[in-house]
C-alpha cells in the first residue's frame, strides 16, 4: 500500500504503527465525493495545504470551541456572541468524558487515524460514542442516519477492539443558516438554535462493510498515488 500520509505516532500511544502508510475518514470521503476528489490529489499527492469551505470553516470553529471549553478554556475565535450563547445552551458536558479521542484502526498494510468528537466512559467498560456536525438539519439530518455515514461505525469499531462495549452512537446535529463569510472576520453563516440527536446504531453488519470500503476506497488512492509518483516525482 501506497499513501501520501505515514502514521507518526505523535502521541506515543501506537509505536507498533509507527511509520505505516496513512489514511483517514475524511480522505477516504472526500475521494469518493467526485466533486471534492481534486481536492486529494491536490492537499495530499502534491502536499498543498487548501483552506476550508465556508461549511467546514464554520464547523470546525464550533468543533473547536467545544473541545476547549469541556477543558475549561474559552475560546471564542470567530464565533458570534448569538452563536457563542446557543452552543453554552445546547451543549452538555457529563463527566467521564474525553474530547478528541484518538482513534487508530488497523489494517494490516495500512491504519486509518481520526479522533472521536467525544467519547462518554461509562460503567461496566460501555462507551458512548458522539460526533458533532453543523448542518442544515431539514437536508442533511438523513444522510447522517444512513449507512452511507460511515464514520462513527469506524470509531465503534475501534473502541470495540480495545475491548469496551458499544451504548450509544450519535451525531449530535447543531443547526445551521447562512451560507458564506461577511469578508469581515466574522462568520455570516450562523447557528440557527435547532438540534437534533441522530442514532448512528453500531451492528457487526454495518461495521463490516464500512471496514470493506474504507479498504477499497484506500486501495484506488493508492493506486492513484503509485500513478502520480510515476510521472511527477
Amino acid at each position: 500500500m501506497l499513501l501520501p500520509k505515514k502514521f507518526e505516532d505523535r502521541f506515543g500511544t501506537h509505536p507498533e504503527h509507527k511509520g505505516k502508510p496513512k489514511t483517514s475518514y475524511s480522505m477516504c470521503n472526500s475521494y469518493e465525493e467526485e466533486e471534492y476528489r481534486d481536492d486529494v490529489y491536490i492537499q495530499y499527492f502534491l502536499g498543498i495545504r487548501l483552506e476550508g469551505n465556508d461549511f467546514s470553516t464554520f464547523g470546525s470553529s464550533c468543533g473547536e470551541y467545544i473541545e476547549h471549553r469541556a477543558k475549561g478554556e474559552l475560546r471564542q475565535g470567530e464565533l458570534s456572541d448569538d452563536d457563542i450563547k446557543i452552543l453554552n445552551e445546547i451543549i452538555d458536558y457529563p463527566d467521564n468524558c474525553v474530547y478528541e479521542d484518538e482513534v487508530v484502526l488497523d489494517f494490516g498494510d495500512f491504519v486509518m487515524e481520526g479522533y472521536i468528537d467525544r467519547t462518554q466512559y461509562d460503567l461496566n467498560n460501555i462507551v458512548n460514542i458522539r460526533d458533532y456536525k453543523t448542518l442544515n438539519i431539514s437536508t442533511k439530518a438523513e444522510y447522517y442516519a444512513s449507512e452511507e455515514y460511515k464514520q462513527t461505525t469506524l470509531y465503534c469499531y475501534f473502541k470495540e477492539q480495545q475491548g469496551f462495549k458499544i451504548g450509544r452512537s450519535e451525531v449530535f446535529g447543531i443547526g445551521r443558516k447562512g451560507s458564506s463569510l461577511n469578508g469581515k472576520g466574522n462568520f455570516k453563516m450562523r447557528l440557527s438554535g435547532e438540534h437534533i440527536i441522530i442514532p448512528t446504531h453500531y451492528s457487526k453488519e454495518r461495521a463490516e462493510k464500512a471496514i470493506k470500503d474504507i479498504k477499497e476506497t484506500t486501495q484506488k488512492i493508492s493506486n492513484d498515488y503509485s500513478i502520480f509518483l510515476k510521472y511527477f516525482r
